[in-house]
């Protein structure tokens, strides 16, 4: 038996942290104190809590591709697949999980079943079938062939009879399927049985939309994605629960927001299927983690239903696919449904609390979105507000991959802090991170080192405690989650960089800082109107009262009062498009503000794309003039930056002004100015007042710092406290 390394979901850390902090490297730029620099021990080795997005990571291998996850227990232990891995995972207990190689277990969209002590696995449009009695030696064999190759997202279900069945469909076009097979020669008995077909027009959910779209999966974009174009329907799933069949399957495609799960019921496995009007199962649109499509559902040790979906991931302009774990339930009707709200905040695992579908939350606030942020460096227009948006498609990305690259998240008050979770992304890396990255089999060697980091806290932004320490980070986690053993109270995170595997630039697609449960507010919003289409029952659209200083929204909704079992989360509007109804059912909305306890903070379009007032630099050309080949540098300006640097002076006649403006300062640099080895400015002058509309608040300077082989022109703007 070869076994790996543990696979750790969502950021549970691979190894206790130190008792001491590592040391920084010498040429590491830590803002603030750094003499006052505390380590506190923080993170716990026996975490209860996730969160979404879930990571797969082997050993010191590159993380692996989360596609069309398969969860079952076997022997009393939980086993994960997933697409594409000669290998898969088993734990006791759902969070510590231990990697098996398995050379001989079938690539591609597994399908993997238990019948009498014995696993059988198999892959889509594949004939062969293959069997293991002991999966932790990772030996399979093949046992028998299909009578058919053409078992598209094949899914094998043993019921409680020990029948054995095939239920497969993957496909625009065509229907899910379903026959017997013969459970010793896998030979199909009697006929195929047609199940249902997809029906976009009645069911919202199923609907392709362009302004849905994520990335293409078209090559080279040869064709947009057209409206009202048949949805894929894909991966077949059984689950049986109080003697009825619930056939989940998925729609639209992984490139959608709303890719998602619905399901058909029915009472014999061969059917009538009938479909449930309580649709989608899983559904998220919204959030850090959308997605929940192609997955499996499965009871945990304590007879609980949960739903793993394959959900949508970017990284660097390319567009792949990871994990993400709902809790899911079965009513006293019989309707099968989850609970996807809240669903990428910290959840407990499996088997910690009771009735997980309604309790699975732990009120841990999102703490960080929107909130004002400092960083050490912005490559081109990866601004610092993009690492605090919960949009997984954008990021802030720092000028170099130099240790002491830094952001800090202002959270506006004083907060308790129970988790965090940075997520990472990188620009300019030399391999890339996406659909079929590169593991070492493929001839790119694996890492002594990951992306490294430090966090730290602060109540002042001066005096700073590091609360978590990847200085020697060995796994390649992009979602890097940490519960904290005990919460600490700060009112300023910063993550600061160690090191970035790849030669990349530093960057963060969003630090998430969660905490704040006792403070947290939920107030029930009573004046809202819902108004359904005339022209089109699938869309309905919902307007309301904001509540004061609310985060956000939860907008739940669904057939019946009192089983509103689907949701929207709404942050920064009070109003929402829903185009996920289905037409032949009437429906009931409840909203819930959300209030973290936090100051807000609404950011300036200033920050973000300058104060609207660009500065130009001119250097006059060869034999005088300023046309033709005048050399001109522009700066925008930004609110809260109070210089700006030009460099690489070299003698000769400048003019400074705001571009295509008045003048602000011109005349001749000598060598004697511009090259020295002393710092000391050897011009300076005054360029303007600054202020608004009466009032003088600053002024604007100009000074020139000499350097040994160039020079350099600096402005400042200053203003009154």
């Amino acid at each position: 038996m070869k076994v790996k390394s543990m696979l750790y979901l969502c950021g549970v850390l691979a190894a206790a942290a130190s008792a001491v902090a590592l040391p920084q490297p010498a040429s590491a730029k830590v803002p603030g104190n750094a003499d006052s620099q505390k380590f506190m021990q923080t993170i716990t080795d026996a975490p209860l809590t996730f969160c979404n997005p879930i990571e797969l990571v082997v050993g010191s291998e590159r993380a692996r591709r989360g596609g069309e996850p398969v969860v079952l227990i076997f022997q009393d232990e939980y086993y994960l697949f997933v697409t594409g891995s000669r290998g898969y995972w088993c734990s006791e207990n759902f969070r510590d999980w231990t990697y098996i190689d398995a050379p001989t277990f079938p690539g591609g969209v597994v399908s993997v079943v238990e019948r009498k002590g014995v696993l059988y696995a198999c892959s889509m449009n594949s004939y062969n079938v293959f069997s293991c009695k002991d999966p932790k030696s990772g030996k399979w064999e093949q046992c028998g062939t299909f009578s058919s190759d053409r078992y598209g997202d094949a899914n094998m279900f043993v019921d409680d009879d020990d029948r054995l069945y095939m239920v497969y469909g993957w496909s625009q076009l065509m229907p899910f399927r379903i026959v017997e097979l013969d459970p010793k020669t896998f030979k199909e008995i009697g006929e195929t049985k047609v199940l249902f077909f997809s029906d976009y027009k009645n069911h919202g959910f199923e609907r392709r939309r362009n302004d849905d779209v994520i990335f293409s999966i078209f090559a080279n974009n040869y064709r947009p994605y057209y409206d009202e174009e048949y949805p894929w329907i894909e991966g077949p799933w059984i689950t049986k629960h109080n003697g009825k069949y619930y056939l989940q399957y998925a729609a639209i495609g992984l490139e959608f927001l709303s890719y998602s799960h619905g399901v058909y019921v029915a009472d014999n496995i061969m059917g009538p299927y009938v479909y449930s009007e309580h649709n989608p199962l899983t559904f998220k649109t919204t959030g850090f983690a959308p997605g929940a499509g192609h997955g499996s559902t499965f009871h945990d040790k304590n007879g609980q239903l949960w739903t793993i979906c394959m959900i949508p991931a970017f990284y660097s302009g390319n567009g792949g696919a990871e994990l993400a774990l709902y809790p899911t339930a079965v009513d006293e009707d019989g309707v099968m449904h989850s609970n996807t709200a809240f669903g990428d905040y910290p959840q407990f695992y499996p088997g910690v609390v009771q009735d997980a579908v309604d309790n699975n939350f732990t009120g841990w606030m999102l703490l960080s979105k929107d909130k004002r942020v400092e960083v050490s460096s912005t490559f081109e227009d990866n601004v610092a507000s993009n690492a605090v948006d919960e949009n997984f498609m954008t990021n802030w990305i720092a000028q170099t991959g130099d240790a002491g690259e830094f952001m800090t998240v202002d959270l506006g008050t004083e907060c308790e802090i129970n988790a965090i979770q940075v997520n990472f992304d990188r620009a300019g890396a030399s391999v890339q991170v996406g659909r079929g990255a590169p593991r070492p089999a493929d001839g790119v060697a694996e890492l002594k080192r990951y992306q490294c980091y430090t966090v730290d806290v602060s109540s002042d932004n001066e005096n700073w405690t590091t609360v978590i320490d990847k200085s020697q980070n060995t796994q390649d986690r992009r979602h890097d989650y940490t519960e904290l053993t005990e919460p600490v109270k700060a009112r300023y995170v910063r993550v600061t960089n160690v090191f970035t595997h790849d030669d990349a630039k530093f960057g963060i697609k969003d630090l998430r800082v969660f905490g704040n449960a006792d403070a947290a507010k939920f107030t029930e919003v009573t004046d809202f109107k819902a108004v359904r289409s005339i022209e089109d029952r699938r869309d309905a659209d919902l307007l309301w009262t904001p509540v004061p200083g609310a985060d956000g929204y939860v907008v739940r909704y669904g057939i019946e009062p009192d089983k509103l079992y689907n949701n929207y989360m709404v942050y920064g509007d009070n109003k929402l498009s829903i185009g996920s109804l289905n037409t032949g059912s009437e429906y009931y909305y409840e909203i819930t503000a959300f209030d973290s306890g936090t100051d807000s903070y609404k950011p300036v379009s200033e920050a973000v794309n300058g104060t609207g007032a660009e500065i130009e630099l001119t250097k006059e050309r060869s034999g005088g003039g300023w046309g033709g080949g005048a050399n001109t540098t522009r700066l925008m300006t930004y609110q809260g930056v109070d210089k700006y640097v030009f460099d690489n002076i070299d003698p000769g006649t400048y003019t400074l002004r705001h571009s295509y403006g008045p003048v602000l300062w011109s005349g001749e640099l000598t060598e004697d100015q511009l090259i020295g080895s002393s710092d000391k400015p050897t011009v300076t002058a005054f360029l303007t007042w600054l202020g608004t509309g009466v009032e003088v608040r600053g002024k604007m300077e100009m000074k020139v710092v000499p350097g040994k082989e160039h020079g350099k022109i600096v402005v400042t703007m200053t203003y009154d406290k």
